[in-house]
């Protein structure tokens, strides 16, 4: 309603300041008493003053929303980080992050980043680009959960063309719970699928 009438009084402040420089060039007298003139300076002055007060209002209620809208947003951020706080502190004390239709995926993207995989190998998925080790991406394509897993623990028994042995740490099979080595592998198996 504000807006409109902010329209309303500026639009008929522009018309009239127009209609009053336009018979003032069209007779010389104009304006012909001194009534006249303190009637279009008050009226001049109603108009602007109406203007201005809707103009005033209308910022207030947009600078009232735009405060709300980044409050919201300002509560999302803080939700969002409470609760990733919540999922690394449930990692770190080893318990499941996974609900129900989400898959160890998820947790095999974290392991893959926290075991440090990625600065090493190449994965599309995962973002990463390193040369260290084998591409990821084409090496794994189309392999079995067991020869990914063979060589995630066992890394000497099967060395992709090009790399010479003992690149990769020898001991993720001990250094990786059951848990964390089952959802790199079923996470490495769906990410190179």
């Amino acid at each position: 309603m504000e807006q409109t009438l902010f329209y309303v009084f500026g639009i008929t402040l522009v018309v009239c300041a127009l209609a009053v420089t336009a018979v003032g060039l069209r007779f010389e007298g104009f304006p012909g008493s001194r009534g006249l003139l303190v009637g279009i300076v008050v009226g001049f002055a109603a108009l602007v003053g109406a203007t201005a007060t809707f103009a005033w209002i209308n910022a207030e209620d947009e600078q009232s929303e735009h405060a709300a809208e980044h409050a919201e947003e300002r509560a999302a951020a803080q939700e969002e980080e409470t609760a990733t706080e919540e999922e690394e502190t449930a990692a770190a004390e080893g318990e499941t992050t996974t609900t129900g239709g989400e898959t160890a995926a998820a947790d095999g993207a974290a392991v893959f980043d926290s075991a440090g995989c990625s600065g090493c190998h190449t994965l599309a998925d995962a973002g990463s680009t390193a040369t260290t080790g084998p591409d990821l991406d084409g090496a794994l394509q189309g392999q079995s959960t067991k020869f990914i897993e063979e060589s995630i623990v066992d890394p000497n028994k099967d060395i992709a063309k090009g790399y010479p042995p003992d690149v990769m740490p020898q001991d993720f099979g001990e250094r990786l719970s059951p848990e964390d080595l089952d959802a790199l592998v079923k996470y490495l198996k769906q990410a190179t699928s």
